[in-house]
């Protein structure tokens, strides 16, 4: 079900495609190597005279092992690699120095191993080197602490205004790196060198001189309003236009800050009547306000005023870095001023109109991605501001028929937030030329527009269902129907008059449905609002169909929709009666028995109604019996039935002789539904304990044995001294539930036996079985059979019991050296064996008959563990020193992250903590954290990723940890 994948594994494939290899085995890697291989190599940096290509070699393959990931060094190991190449600063070759500045960076090593080598890198800061001294100070503000910061604070200065460009970057962005920690109040000192970097002529110094500037004025918004201001004028305009863009953030970040910051805090401190009265009286001399005015019509504030005025200047820009980063943040400003929504304003600042003078230029651009950004940006602005981008409609129709379908799909969304009534239905019919094409994504995104256009435009409903239900006849991904299916629900419950056509829609969607998942949600969905219909009937045909068509889990809830719609609506419930008979014979139990049940109900209820017609009786309350069904059918829970049945089970085996009253029964099977969703049925309210003694439906029962079990087993562990029984499992079918002989298995595991449980029945009433015994044979040797019993004369319709003891061969181990005692997987082909007669006094023939072979796994020995909020950190964390961590990564075959999700509970045993099992909807990644016991005895944690993505499908990471590390492999390995 399940296969590993490394995504480095891809990635080469394409590299090695670009480079042309055949296959994989032309191509050796150069720098691959096992480590004890390589740490053997580093020898060679103590040899003299030093072999400067060799090192080359070695270093490289050091910084790939430790990139690669999967064989991580140990500390030990890390220092002495670390003291090997401290050797190598006496060579003055500068490839292997800055080989050597490299590793340093990447070696996990302590602070006093770090202090050796500060005093050589020291001195490379002071080389007449210029790549020595630049690399040295790189090197240095990644591993200097507060202390060794204030003894090189001089050079540090010094280099900063150094000549050479690369030298004084390093040093610039070494104030960058030692601002990040407790090293700010030393960089603040350097405010003077940093802002005479700023006047210099090169652009990467400029940038870096001006990002350090801006980090350490980060807090002080006055600050940064005096730097912007000092670049308000034409001539003092900056020449790194990475510079202009991170000062365009800033402006933005101080605009935002003044307005939407500034306007929150006071709403929380001022109640909505009196706020403009008190606000009006603050002193002009308490904002430092010369022309600042409390209109709220123009009022605007001095700092949003030098803001602005910079932005206007880089309108005028013939750099498009800087005109797209300027539009941006304007278009992001606009969206937040709420006030401004229909003007060209924003926060009273009209600058929208030279905004969209430039957007015209780039939208008639030939470069694609100068028109893809800019009608990207057009699209956010359209959603809160339609009246000013729709300027450009005429621009953007043009687009319709771009080459790009990212441009396309971007141009139809905009129009369709932007365009009018009148023009919907021609926009319609154009984007259909482009739901032909293969990629989900856009289709999806328009999917989602034009959902949106039913809430703008009511009166065009109809034409937009009609628009997505033709795209449901088309061949579709699933996520593209699920998400159209999704549009038509939110608009039928947001547009009640849409209803009968959008449900007359779902109806034909069901008849040729190829996703079983999405047609169950429509037929439950359908179930709910069917009845609410002017003519119920109109729709009872097309569930109809799927009782006849479908498999049996789809004709399951076809009858539930059936039933539930004769509920409802008493005046087609005899027509529905005479439909549910195609289903009393069918071929599936379940089917078979879940619709005799209700269309016993159901035919009940048209009895009492004829007897109340009759007598001329109103039905003020429905019967007990139809709201214990309504509440089993609005619950979304699939384990209702199976409750109620398990109740009327037992039942007859305890008060036959009474008659069943299921009525009695709903406080029990509402109680039921308390149990936690895909979480093994826990109550929220029962202990762990309580569940198990409760529920008859979990993988795993309670930890207690019957008489019989005692009786028939007490020889083997007298004999055999097998210990206490540590967990019991569920009884498997091994055979059809229509075979001659049914036998089931049930599983008890000891610490390092298992006792093998079959139940044999016998379906022949004119054959009575005699010496019954099982052969088991195995190809493999990791159990052996000790020992077995036999049943001397298995009679009709009376089941009994055969028991297999086996042994584990190699037991259970924390030595780390034996990987195999963890290896527990072994297949068992079995087969009846016994003489069958007619009669007790028939001398009977031998005969055998092959069963479904049986499998021994890990998971056998796992039983779910429930853990209070919380307690799943405390216990992965103290796990940390057991070094038992395993990792693998997996491609699912699931469609949705909500299937994977059941899926890896029900393939590992273990249960969800923290409520993680919950997956949002529409999810396409989702974090869950798993736990159980081994044996009963130790945990065993899981931390599971799963990520669905478009190319590669449903992808798992899982990190398992547990009291050994073979364990943990061996619980991953399960998944493949």
């Amino acid at each position: 079900m399940l296969k590993p994948i490394i995504i480095k594994d891809k990635i080469q494939k394409n590299i090695l495609k670009d480079q042309k290899y055949e296959d994989d085995k032309s191509f050796l890697n150069p720098h691959e190597g096992d480590k004890a291989s390589i740490l053997q190599e580093t020898r060679v940096f103590s040899s003299y005279p030093l072999n400067t290509q060799k090192c080359l070699q070695i270093l490289t393959k050091i910084l790939y092992l430790i990139n690669k990931g999967e064989d991580s060094l140990t500390s030990q190991e890390c220092t002495d690699i670390f003291f090997s190449i401290t050797k190598l600063f006496q060579s003055n070759n500068e490839r292997l120095r800055r080989m050597v500045y490299l590793l340093i960076k990447n070696l996990p090593v302590s602070e006093k191993e770090i202090f050796i080598v500060t005093s050589s890198l020291t001195k490379d800061m002071n080389s007449a080197n210029d790549c020595y001294r630049a690399n040295a100070i790189r090197v240095l503000s990644k591993i200097i602490d507060y202390s060794m910061a204030t003894q090189i604070e001089r050079y540090l200065k010094t280099a900063i205004v150094d000549k050479n460009a690369f030298v004084s970057c390093s040093a610039l962005l070494c104030g960058l790196n030692l601002f990040s920690i407790a090293s700010c109040d030393i960089v603040k000192k350097w405010i003077n060198e940093v802002s005479e970097c700023i006047n210099s002529k090169n652009p990467m110094i400029q940038f870096h001189a001006l990002t350090l500037l801006c980090s350490i004025k980060h807090q002080d918004k006055l600050a940064l309003e005096k730097i912007i201001s000092s670049y308000n004028k034409t001539s003092n305009n900056l020449s790194s236009s990475l510079a202009n863009c991170l000062l365009i953030k800033y402006a933005s970040y101080l605009i935002y800050c003044t307005e939407v910051e500034n306007e929150l805090n006071n709403m929380s401190k001022y109640n909505q009547t009196n706020y403009k009265e008190k606000y009006n009286n603050i002193p002009n001399s308490m904002h430092n306000m010369q022309d600042y005015t409390f209109n709220k019509n123009n009022m605007i504030h001095p700092t949003t005023k030098v803001c602005f005025d910079y932005l206007k200047i880089c309108l005028k820009s013939k750099d498009i870095m800087i005109l797209f980063e300027c539009i941006k943040c304007i278009f992001d400003l606009a969206i937040h001023d709420k006030e401004g929504k229909n003007t060209t304003s924003v926060f009273n600042v009209d600058i929208l109109n030279e905004c969209m003078k430039i957007c015209q230029i780039f939208l008639l651009s030939s470069k694609t991605v100068d028109k893809f950004s800019i009608i990207r940006q057009l699209n956010k602005l359209s959603h809160h501001r339609p009246h000013v981008a729709s300027r450009l409609n005429q621009d953007i129709e043009n687009l319709l028929i771009d080459s790009n379908k990212s441009i396309c799909v971007l141009a139809f969304t905009t129009l369709l937030k932007t365009g009018n009534e009148s023009n919907i239905d021609k926009l319609l019919n154009q984007i259909n030329n482009y739901m032909s094409g293969d990629n989900s994504f856009f289709k999806i995104q328009i999917i989602e527009e034009v959902k949106n256009l039913c809430f703008i435009y009511p009166n065009k409903c109809n034409i937009i269902l009609n628009f997505l239900s033709n795209n449901l006849r088309d061949e579709e991904s699933y996520q593209f129907k699920s998400n159209t299916i999704d549009a038509i629900i939110l608009i039928i419950s947001q547009i009640p008059n849409s209803e009968e056509t959008a449900i007359l829609q779902l109806c034909e969607f069901i008849e040729d449905c190829e996703y079983n998942s999405l047609l169950l949600r429509v037929i439950r969905f359908l179930l709910l609002h069917i009845p609410k219909t002017k003519n119920p009937s109109k729709y009872i045909r097309y569930i109809y169909n799927r009782l006849i068509l479908e498999n049996p889990t789809i004709r399951v809830d076809g009858m539930y929709a059936l039933f539930h719609i004769a509920l409802k609506c008493a005046e087609n419930s005899k027509d529905i009666l005479f439909l549910l008979k195609c289903l009393l014979a069918d071929n599936d139990d379940e089917v078979r028995d879940r619709t005799n049940f209700f269309y016993y109900i159901l035919n009940e209820k048209i009895k009492e109604m004829e007897l109340n017609k009759k007598n001329n009786l109103l039905e003020m309350n429905n019967d007990q019996n139809i709201s214990l069904i309504d509440d089993l059918l609005t619950f979304d829970k699939s384990t209702d039935i199976d409750h109620l049945l398990y109740f009327i089970t037992n039942h007859i085996k305890e008060n036959i002789s009474e008659e069943f009253h299921y009525e009695k029964l709903k406080d029990e099977i509402i109680k039921s539904n308390d149990i936690n969703k895909d979480t093994l049925y826990i109550k929220k309210k029962s202990s762990y304990t309580e569940m198990l003694n409760n529920v008859s439906m979990t993988k795993f029962i309670e930890i207690t044995t019957d008489s019989i079990y005692s009786e028939n087993i007490s020889s083997f562990i007298e004999k055999y001294n097998i210990g206490n029984l540590k967990i019991i499992n569920k009884s498997i079918p091994l055979t059809e539930s229509e075979a001659e002989y049914t036998v089931f298995v049930k599983k008890y595991i000891y610490e390092n036996h298992i006792i093998l449980e079959f139940t044999i029945h016998n379906t022949l009433s004119e054959q009575i079985l005699s010496r019954v015994a099982l052969q088991m044979n195995t190809y493999e040797n990791r159990w052996s059979v000790l020992e077995q019993t036999t049943i001397d004369n298995l009679h009709y319709n009376t089941p009994k019991n055969l028991y297999v003891l086996l042994k584990k061969n190699s037991t259970f181990s924390n030595n780390e050296l034996n990987e195999d005692s963890y290896n527990v997987n072994q297949n068992f082909q079995i087969s009846l064996h016994f003489l069958a007669k007619e009669n007790e006094m028939d001398d009977g023939f031998p005969d055998s008959y092959s069963i479904n072979p049986i499998s021994i796994q890990i998971t056998d020995f796992i039983i779910p563990k429930m853990l209070r909020n919380g307690e799943f950190k405390h216990i992965w964390e103290s796990m940390n020193n057991l070094n038992s961590e395993s990792v693998s990564k997996f491609s699912l075959n699931f469609e949705n992250i909500q299937s994977a999700v059941v899926g890896l509970l029900n393939t590992l045993n273990m249960m969800a903590c923290d409520n993680t099992d919950n997956v949002e909807r529409n999810a396409t990644s989702h974090n869950m954290l798993l736990s159980a016991k081994f044996l009963n005895e130790s945990n065993v944690l899981c931390k599971a990723s799963l990520i669905l993505s478009q190319q590669y499908g449903c992808l798992l990471k899982i990190i398992c940890r547990s009291k050994n590390k073979f364990l943990s492999d061996y619980i991953l390995k399960s998944l493949e």
